[in-house]
């Protein structure tokens, strides 16, 4: 297709005077390429002055101060808290050795033998309590038998005493008859203790009593006697041969003064 015969629509003879003339090319060179710098330059420029980096680089934040000593303070009091728990603990433990040893020394060798935990030797340390108890209560209940003993030495005409070394007590009432020159005897006893009637009556007999009347009542757990005796042989002022005070105590200690 051959372009020069192609016609233009738009008139452009018309419109010659009227368009602007270009610029050459060399002018627009000059007027708006821009400048650059040179790669030479740009390396020699390279090198940036310390405080400029320096200026660039971003500060670092500053640790809160406050916080980090209430950390410290709390580590510290933590500290303080566990030694003195430690000290109050060995010392806790300390008292406690020392009065296990103590405890040791004080029972009989019978309550350590064979026995090697701490565990045992608090049962057999209640157990030895409740022994010297029971031996307590025993002397006690001595020491006032005694002394009833004593008073009742100063009144011959009624005694009344206790056996020796009996759990389960066993009473004896002695009384003088008055008028009559006889004795009444009165024996309170457990149901299962060994001094029996019969003892009581044949010690009677062997101090020359003649036995009058024998009555038995059944209380509870225990037996009461009531025995009626008078002596066989008087004197001129019809009193018995025995003193009573001898009579009651021999009545008493049965169990530790058999009969011939």
């Amino acid at each position: 297709m051959d372009l020069n015969n192609v016609e233009s629509p738009f008139l452009f003879d018309d419109l010659g005077d009227e368009l602007l003339p270009l610029p050459s090319l060399s002018c627009i060179d000059n007027c708006f390429v821009p400048q650059f710098p040179s790669i030479l330059e740009n390396n020699n420029n390279s090198t940036v002055s310390p405080t400029l980096k320096n200026s660039r680089r971003k500060k670092p934040v500053p640790a809160n101060t406050s916080d980090d000593k209430d950390d410290e303070n709390n580590s510290n009091e933590h500290k303080k808290k566990k030694i003195m728990h430690r000290d109050v603990e060995r010392q806790r433990r300390q008292e406690m050795s020392s009065l296990y040893s103590t405890l040791r020394s004080l029972l009989p060798i019978e309550y350590l033998k064979g026995k090697r935990s701490i565990c045992d030797h608090m049962h057999e340390t209640v157990k030895y309590i409740r022994y010297m108890q029971s031996k307590i209560q025993e002397l006690c209940d001595k020491r006032d038998e005694l002394k009833k003993l004593q008073s009742n030495n100063q009144n011959p005409g009624m005694v009344e005493t206790e056996t020796l070394q009996s759990t389960k007590r066993d009473k004896v009432v002695v009384r003088a008859r008055d008028g009559s020159g006889g004795i009444q005897v009165i024996l309170d006893t457990p149901t299962q203790h060994r001094l029996t009637l019969s003892n009581i009556l044949e010690a009677l007999i062997d101090q020359g009593f003649e036995i009058l009347s024998c009555s038995s009542n059944k209380l509870n757990d225990r037996f009461l006697h009531t025995i009626e005796s008078q002596p066989a042989v008087f004197t001129d002022t019809n009193s018995p041969l025995i003193d009573i005070s001898d009579l009651q105590y021999m009545l008493a200690n049965l169990e530790y003064c058999p009969l011939d």
